[in-house]
């Protein structure tokens, strides 16, 4: 499967102030913080890009899977996700976007990627009472659990510390 289109001529919508239809699927490469976007599985993007004055209004849906690695375990889950764009954009001066209007041909990819990772969580868990890793010999503690001695804090040189009234 090919990548998700994200090039758009913008000659009808900015001249003859008809409406862009957007349906496309393809794979989208976003990768962030332990997090891909639909690195195997394609991405449903619909939506409608639409002149009002002079604003340029583009609404979206793009559809995907994602894999998520837990902040405690390493284990990778898959998750179905949603992402929903609307922006407004002043066609006659900058953008935050840097988008030139004149040049007729947008590419949209930078507002979707900013938009997906900004739903991202910064902690992502495979199910809320994950247990993680063992601290001694980094077994994964979900299935395994470790029976290695607790380790007495007396042991440590600055155990001392402990006792401090601070």
């Amino acid at each position: 499967m090919s990548a998700i289109k994200t090039t758009f001529n913008l000659d009808k919508v900015l001249n003859t102030n008809s409406d862009l239809l957007i349906e496309e699927s393809g794979v989208l490469n976003i990768k962030y913080s332990g997090t891909v976007a639909a690195s195997e599985s394609g991405a449903i993007m619909t939506g409608l890009i639409t002149r009002d004055s002079d604003y340029l209004l583009m609404e979206l849906t793009i559809k995907f899977m994602s894999q998520t690695e837990c902040s405690r375990c390493l284990n990778v889950t898959t998750n179905d996700e949603v992402t929903i764009i609307k922006e407004k954009f002043y066609i006659k001066d900058e953008n935050e976007y840097d988008i030139d209007f004149k040049n007729e041909v947008i590419d949209i990819y930078p507002i979707i990627s900013e938009k997906i990772i900004d739903g991202i969580a910064l902690i992502s868990l495979c199910k809320e009472d994950c247990a993680g890793l063992c601290v001694l010999c980094g077994k994964e503690q979900n299935t395994n659990k470790c029976k290695h001695e607790e380790k007495n804090l007396k042991e440590s040189p600055f155990s001392s510390l402990s006792e401090l009234d601070l």
